[in-house]
């Protein structure tokens, strides 16, 4: 049994590495399709499972009634633009309230009130919609069964390729691994031929 060259082990140890980045990619893609597809699937009950539901209805009233008020510049500006500011200060609170508590990377401080068409509300549901594809990356990510194998048998490459075996026997051994992380892996027929001294 001759052991593996060093050149034969480099290679084979970046050929590891590169097939497992490829596949961990990969793995990562369809984690952030399920996500996605999550968090679609919340977005619509999103608002009331955070039990801001009611202050967001209240603050794009508030905001509609401030919006058309503004075409008639009435007397009453003031005490709307004031009730839009109350209310959408409440959500404001509320929402960092909640991010604490669930641990999102998430201010809700910097939403605007002066301009009717880009309202607060706006800036809330955006954030909130960003939020809940973060819970649903995480969920996906931390249940994804082949992400939390897939380092494990990366490392069990890089074993047989360091344990000093040869380099067919090594080939052979990596590949029943590589085939349980469902990456092919390809050995040369010829490879698979040569002599052992």
């Amino acid at each position: 049994m001759t052991p593996i060259r060093k050149d034969e082990k480099e290679y084979n140890l970046n050929r590891a590495r590169n097939l497992f980045r490829d596949k961990a990619q990969s793995v990562r893609t369809e984690i952030q399709q399920k996500a996605q597809e999550l968090s679609d699937k919340k977005k619509p009950s999103f608002q009331k499972l955070v039990k801001v539901d009611k202050k967001m209805a209240a603050l794009i009233d508030a905001e509609k009634k401030y919006k058309k008020h503004m075409q008639n510049k009435d007397a009453t500006e003031k005490k709307l633009f004031l009730d839009m500011q109350k209310k959408a200060k409440e959500v404001s609170e509320h929402l960092n309230r909640v991010s604490k508590v669930r641990s999102w990377d998430k201010s809700f401080t910097s939403y605007r009130t002066n301009d009717i068409d880009c309202p607060a509300s706006d800036e809330f549901i955006d954030d909130l919609n960003s939020c809940c594809y973060d819970e649903s990356f995480k969920y996906i990510e931390d249940n994804h069964k082949l992400r939390k194998v897939l380092q494990d048998l990366h490392d069990k490459v890089e074993a047989v390729f360091n344990m000093g075996l040869s380099l067919h026997t090594a080939q052979i051994e990596a590949k029943k691994i590589y085939n349980e992380a469902g990456i092919e892996y390809y050995i040369p027929p010829a490879l698979l031929q040569l002599p052992s001294k």
